[in-house]
């Protein structure tokens, strides 16, 4: 296994600090890539674990509706989502993938993000790809759909009422949108389509701005919690920059 990897679990010792710590000598060849892989592992570590908690959460109260993904780069959290409808049976579950297919839009103002990795074509799985990736997971793919665009574009009301007139309501919505020029439409798209029990994922909510909660993905949020009728209480937080919500009505 990768030594990476291997260092994000957890090792039980008998004697203070009472868990493993890596040392100087387990750390002396660490490098940049070893850096990356470990916050990989870390990170989706935790999110396999969310995913596992909302679809239980969604099971157990006995709910009914699809799951929204917005952003899908390599398919990694929409393939969990598989994995786990699978697990809890969820039979009339369908899957939709909103993504431009081809990375990041233009910035609108330089106050888009402060992330170095967010410019414009990035983070880009192309359609065939995202379809590739599906395939080979092997679970429900007839009722994966894919919705291609950029979401200024492709977010229309006619998509949103095709949506609501084929009785489709959101279970689960992962919203993995690095910009808030991206993440301000899908919140007024989903809006008409959130049910009391539905669960947001917002996967970048820290990220770019220092944890501030006006600007990138968690000042689009704010705004909209403003204007929508729904109120939403804080569900779990997924490491260190994703956080999740439980919308309900009063």
């Amino acid at each position: 296994m990768n030594k990476a990897v291997e260092a994000t679990k957890i090792k039980p010792v008998a004697g203070e600090p009472w868990v493993y710590l890596d040392t100087g000598k387990d750390l002396e060849k660490w490098n940049k890539e070893d850096e990356i892989a470990y916050n990989q592992a870390t990170w989706q570590t935790h999110k396999l674990a969310l995913y596992a908690q909302m679809f239980h959460f969604f099971r157990a109260n006995e709910m009914e509706g699809d799951y929204y993904e917005f952003g899908c780069h390599r398919a990694r959290t929409f393939r969990m989502a598989l994995t786990e409808a699978r697990r809890h049976n969820l039979e009339n579950m369908q899957f939709l993938a909103f993504d431009s297919f081809a990375g990041l839009p233009e910035l609108e103002t330089p106050m888009e993000t402060r992330h170095s990795l967010y410019a414009p074509g990035a983070l880009c799985t192309t359609e065939e790809e995202f379809r590739s990736l599906i395939q080979e997971h092997g679970i429900y793919v007839d009722r994966c759909r894919t919705i291609k665009g950029f979401y200024k574009d492709s977010l229309t009301k006619a998509l949103q009422n095709d949506l609501l007139t084929q009785g489709s309501r959101i279970g689960i919505v992962n919203i993995d949108c690095d910009l808030y020029g991206s993440a301000m439409p899908v919140f007024e798209f989903i809006d008409p389509l959130l049910q009391e029990g539905s669960i947001i994922y917002i996967d970048d909510y820290f990220v770019g701005f220092k944890g501030s909660p006006t600007k990138g993905p968690a000042g689009a949020f704010s705004e909209y919690c403003k204007k929508s009728h729904f109120k939403f209480i804080e569900y779990q937080q997924i490491g260190w920059q994703g956080r999740s919500f439980v919308a309900y009505i009063e």
